[in-house]
């Protein structure tokens, strides 16, 4: 099984049932629960200047 020293927090065990029911609506299978998970967020926004650029960096 591969290293999942961040994930694992997030979808194992059974107080984290509610985590994988949203997961598996988005489309998770069992198989990708034994995978880690990356997460990618952009903070950009065209409401203010100091954050107009940081879509562009993304």
């Amino acid at each position: 099984m591969a290293n999942r020293k961040y994930s694992k927090h997030l979808v194992d065990g059974p107080l984290q049932a509610a985590s994988r029911s949203m997961l598996r609506g988005a489309g998770f299978t069992s198989e990708d629960f034994k995978k880690p998970f990356v997460g990618i967020a952009s903070t950009g926004a065209k409401v203010t200047p100091c954050n107009m650029h940081i879509n562009d960096l993304a």
